[in-house]
């Protein structure tokens, strides 16, 4: 009969207070194996774990791509204002240099 860690525990810790023989307490214990550490996953919580793991990566991936959209645009503005106001200044030195001389 599959027992739960917890479970073994307080069994190891109430036996070893009662036994003085802590190798007996271990071999009487090794007839109980732990539910949680040598029960066969199942398919279904497989398939649960999974999904919640991919939820979780998927919206750590959106957050990742909305933060790397507003860079991409923040760039994309400092270089469309960058490029408008060389223009302008060139334009203004052209017809300056065409007026005076």
């Amino acid at each position: 009969m599959p027992l739960t860690e917890r479970s073994r525990h307080k069994l190891y810790e109430t036996f070893t207070a009662l036994i003085d023989d802590e190798t007996a307490v271990q071999e009487m214990l090794s007839y109980f194996p732990a539910r949680d550490v040598e029960e066969p996953v199942t398919k279904d919580f497989l398939r649960a774990e999974l999904q919640t793991e991919i939820g979780a990566l998927r919206a750590e991936l959106h957050s990742e791509v909305g933060g790397l959209r507003a860079e991409m645009l923040q760039t994309a503005r400092a270089t469309q204002t960058w490029v408008i106001s060389t223009g302008l200044s060139l334009a203004g030195l052209i017809l300056a240099v065409a007026r005076f001389g």
